[in-house]
């Protein structure tokens, strides 16, 4: 057995994703086709090529061979894979397998994980609980929940980062991150002053002032270290330690409350989209949503456009009423509309993730039928 080709055929795949690819992306799918290859060496030894592979027996047996692996992580590997067959075909490579040998088909539902903001209550306690503490660390967890940054955009705001556009106005310049792009932020008063106080805190007992190597950080403690995210990780725990709550508190859960506050005021979704610094704006409709109370009160609007129609279940009808016997098309289109915001709150509010998943393959399937009702319709 000769896994030679394989190996070069990778190496030069990879070498001509490099310059516009991230470090971590290409290792990612390095470890991808090398798991897929070293699968092939094992179970096929007679293939020795990419040309040479088959949907059956080779992907067919691969796909049943990672079903072990989360949805999201086995998708990723059907996606990069599917990818890296398309590049090889559209570059006309000899090693390109036949097309059409992965498809959207073979990929499985993914569990949606919605963003958890805190209660409003909680909240509150929270926020004074930092302001009591009125610790660096602490300063450093109310400046995330003023803004609705990322923690490591935080600890790597630069000690300029605070910018006076007009008079009483100001911004605040968010580093590269997680989106590989700056971004600015307005804050309010409120914001200023914290920062303005972190400044006045930053590095003042330490003799010899803060080190060169942190001196450009805005989070800087007062004994001059650039704490890490383990640090304020640490630290939210015991700030929050005496309050009486089930709710688990952590870092990004103070960047959700501040999306979903931020969403429930009437902020615009594009707008929204921009201060906490997405690509897209799929992960920023999460946000909007999100709060349960928003899917209570949409629900019970559903209800009650529900028993307005006769099309609630028989012991919430109105006496004496009867659904119609020939229902208008709009009718059975807002019919199903709420039964699918119905099984949407069911299933958020589901303890079993298997009976979660049911539902939301269930709301899949309803939303599908819906389009092609309204466009028979």
């Amino acid at each position: 057995m000769n896994p030679i080709p394989f190996q070069q055929t990778i190496d030069l795949y990879l070498r001509r994703w490099n310059p516009t690819l991230r470090p971590s992306t290409i290792l990612n799918k390095r470890g991808i086709l090398k798991h897929f290859t070293a699968y092939l060496r094992e179970q096929y030894p007679d293939v020795q090529s990419f040309s040479q592979l088959q949907r059956h027996p080779h992907i067919d047996s691969w796909l049943e061979h990672i079903l072990y692996m989360k949805p999201v992580s086995r998708n990723a590997s059907i996606r990069s894979l599917r990818l890296f067959f398309e590049d090889l075909i559209h570059w006309q490579w000899t090693e390109a397998p036949p097309a059409g040998l992965l498809d959207d088909q073979d990929l499985g539902p993914e569990e949606v994980y919605m963003p958890r903001p805190l209660p409003p209550d909680l909240d509150q306690a929270v926020q004074k609980a930092f302001i009591d503490a009125n610790t660096f660390p602490a300063m450093g967890l109310l400046l995330l929940r003023y803004t609705g940054m990322r923690i490591g955009e935080m600890r790597d705001l630069s000690l300029n980062a605070m910018e006076c556009s007009e008079p009483d106005t100001f911004t605040l310049r968010v580093p590269i991150g997680k989106t590989r792009s700056e971004r600015l932020i307005p804050i309010d008063a409120r914001t200023v002053a914290l920062i303005q106080r972190i400044i006045a805190q930053r590095g003042c007992r330490r003799k010899g002032g803060v080190p060169a190597c942190f001196a450009h950080y805005l989070m800087v403690s007062p004994f001059g270290h650039h704490m890490e995210q383990q640090n304020y990780s640490a630290g939210i725990r015991q700030l929050t330690a005496h309050l009486t709550t089930t709710e688990r508190i952590y870092c990004h859960r103070l960047r959700h409350t501040f999306a979903t506050e931020m969403a429930r005021a009437g902020m615009p979704v594009p707008a929204l989209m921009k201060l906490l610094g997405h690509r897209t704006p799929k992960m920023t409709m999460r946000y909007v949503e999100v709060a349960q109370l928003d899917v209570r009160k949409a629900y019970d609007e559903a209800l009650v456009q529900l028993r307005a129609m006769h099309a609630v279940q028989a012991n919430a009808l109105p006496p004496h009423s009867s659904l119609p016997s020939q229902p208008a098309p709009d009718q059975l289109l807002n019919l199903m509309a709420a039964t699918i915001v119905r099984l949407e709150h069911l299933r958020r509010d589901a303890h079993d993730p298997a009976y979660a998943k049911k539902l939301h393959r269930l709301v899949k399937r309803l939303r599908k039928t819906g389009h092609d009702l309204n466009s028979m319709l």
